[in-house]
């Protein structure tokens, strides 16, 4: 990120100097991501109750849509070429809530993760004229993702008034890369309409952090929790069929039916819709 800073400032300081255009990109939109080890995880938790036990209420929620908004200085080179300096925030948070019945009792199971993410982008920006007031907008660069992942789920059964809450919440900082193309509809000398769709591929690997388990029931009370947890993905192993699991420990999940054990990732990569405004200086 220093690497990065220091660049940006030399850039704009210089382009600057020399009496450059400068604007200003504001826009929000629509996130989605790529599969990741945690999506995976939860699908084959709803799949393993959907197949093995009863009267199953509720449904998966696919933890990959989500909404972004960001800006950008861009300091013109020259009539074709420009840098640009961004920054934003991403959010994706999905709650799946599942209800079934084992034997003659009832259990719920409710899941909350939420990621969010700060880019930090440098640009190099290809602008080409169309027709008229329409022109195209090229771009790609590098990324830096300031990313924080969340994570609670929360079991309950009338079995001996069974409760168990687990939390996880980790930060990470990665780097990546990102680039897209835009159209810009000029409404006058100053301003500009923005429609843009953009790519990043980058990953949050083993995203470590504070965990904490809680359960109670008629006996009492347990805790147990970690300062440097980690994200952990397994399959279990049915009679007929594999289910993706994930969990959340410092000590690695282990049972003769669990096979493919290995610290998770969130995929950060995913494409981005977005509209905005673009105002010149």
């Amino acid at each position: 990120m220093k690497k990065i800073s220091i660049l940006a400032f030399v850039i704009l300081s210089a382009a600057s100097a020399a009496s450059a255009a400068v604007s200003i990109k504001l826009t929000g939109g629509m996130v989605y991501l790529f599969a990741n080890d945690y999506d995976k995880g939860v699908k084959g938790a709803y799949d393993y109750i959907s197949d093995n036990f009863n009267e199953v209420t509720g449904t998966y929620g696919s933890f990959r849509f989500g909404q972004n908004f960001g800006g950008e200085v861009i300091v013109s080179l020259d009539r074709t070429f420009s840098l640009g300096l961004g920054g934003g925030y991403f959010l994706v948070a999905k709650q799946s809530a599942f209800g079934y019945k084992w034997s003659t009792y009832s259990e719920e199971e409710t899941y909350k993760p939420r990621l969010s993410l700060i880019p930090i982008t440098l640009n190099l920006h290809y602008f080409l004229p169309l027709s008229g007031a329409l022109s195209l907008d090229v771009f790609g660069g590098l990324g830096y993702y300031l990313a924080r992942f969340q994570y609670e789920s929360r079991l309950t059964t009338d079995f001996f008034s069974y409760e168990q809450t687990k939390t996880f919440n980790a930060r990470k900082n990665v780097f990546g890369l990102q680039g897209g193309i835009g159209l810009e509809f000029r409404l006058n000398s100053l301003l500009g309409f923005i429609l843009q769709v953009e790519g990043r591929m980058a990953a949050l690997s083993d995203p470590r952090g504070d965990w904490t388990e809680q359960e109670s029931w008629f006996l009492g009370v347990r805790q147990a929790g970690g300062a440097d947890g980690s994200f952990w993905y397994y399959e279990k192993n049915d009679s007929e069929r594999v289910y993706p699991q994930v969990t959340f420990s410092n000590t690695e999940p282990s049972d003769p039916s669990f096979s493919n054990i290995r610290k998770g990732t969130i995929n950060l990569s995913g494409i981005s819709a977005a509209a905005g405004l673009k105002i010149r200086f």
